[in-house]
């Protein structure tokens, strides 16, 4: 197939593509029967096509370019058909309640769809090849708005942590939140490329000595910093602030969390090139406040929660359901 035939499928495929993605919809398959039944969940005929869909929504990125083979989907079927009865019971569940959707949603989504896509033609083109009517895919928008409302209602907003859970938690776990010792440092680096040969090396080796021999025989050593460094703080005087570990290459860690404060390595080679590195100050560890740590526990308290819930409502609803896996 030429390049020209390659990209006009493309022009055709995207728009079809960004349409199911984005509903949920199962790609064609000629391996599988679209309406072949894969479930029943209370009377209700789960196919091919809302597995694979389900496929479609654990990997998008993948279907949409085409990345993942057909015994790399195979592998996340089980958990694809999970998800699948999950969103069945979800929906059905939001029936149920009597929860309903704002027709404006509705109508409101299916332009921004039309916009994305490129106009009205192309999204009744799309449509088509989806072997979808517009009342179909209102009815898939209207599955898909009621199945966020129920998971908003009975787990995202049941999931928010109050104050005292916030601080019950902090208290009870405060060793998960120290600040670990942090020193702060100033740095030179006399760097070496990657290429150089052993004579460039003895030459920046050379400066390396200059600099630490200027220091030591008493010079300010942000000045030598300043006169010396290749370094990216070299315009504050090679003052890095506090770092610490994992923050710097190990070999230059090593060093810098064995020097007691106020005292100045040896030169330090690593492939960037000639170090010299003198700590400032050590700043032990410190107990982080409940202020400082509050938002971070509040999403981490409402992931579980939301974990937790989710959970539960699934397990109360397969509990009472008919579901038959074929």
């Amino acid at each position: 197939i030429s390049t020209k035939a390659k990209i006009q499928k493309r022009r055709l495929w995207c728009p079809f593509l960004a349409l199911m993605l984005a509903m949920g919809i199962a790609l064609p398959s000629a391996a599988q029967t679209p309406t072949r039944p894969v479930a029943k969940v209370n009377g209700t005929v789960l196919t091919e096509a809302d597995l694979q869909a389900a496929l479609n929504e654990i990997m998008p990125a993948g279907v949409f370019h085409g990345g993942f083979s057909s015994a790399k989907r195979n592998k996340y079927r089980p958990q694809a058909l999970e998800k699948m009865i999950e969103k069945e019971l979800f929906y059905q569940e939001a029936v149920k309640k009597g929860l309903t959707v704002d027709e404006e949603m509705i109508a409101a989504q299916r332009q921004r769809t039309i916009r994305r896509l490129g106009g009205d033609s192309k999204f009744r083109a799309a449509l088509k090849r989806a072997g979808l009517s517009d009342r179909q895919y209102r009815e898939k928008l209207r599955k898909k708005f009621l199945v966020k409302r129920l998971i908003a209602e009975d787990i995202t907003q049941r999931a928010v942590p109050t104050d005292e859970e916030i601080r019950a938690y902090y208290e009870a776990n405060r060793s998960k939140f120290m600040r670990p010792e942090a020193r702060r440092i100033t740095h030179i680096l006399i760097s070496v490329k990657p290429e150089a040969g052993s004579q460039e090396r003895r030459k920046r080796k050379q400066r390396a000595q200059e600099a630490i021999e200027k220091i030591r025989s008493g010079e300010d050593i942000s000045a030598v910093a300043w006169d010396y460094s290749d370094g990216p703080y070299r315009v504050k005087g090679g003052d890095m602030g506090l770092v610490h570990r994992g923050r710097l290459d190990p070999e230059l860690e090593k060093t810098v969390f064995a020097l007691e404060p106020g005292k100045l390595s040896d030169i330090i080679e690593t492939i960037y090139g000639y170090h010299i590195i003198r700590v400032e100050a050590v700043e032990p560890p410190t107990q982080l406040s409940l202020r400082e740590v509050s938002d971070r526990l509040r999403k981490e308290l409402s992931r579980k929660k939301e974990k937790q819930l989710r959970a539960a409502l699934v397990a109360r609803l397969k509990k009472t359901a008919q579901i038959v896996v074929y």
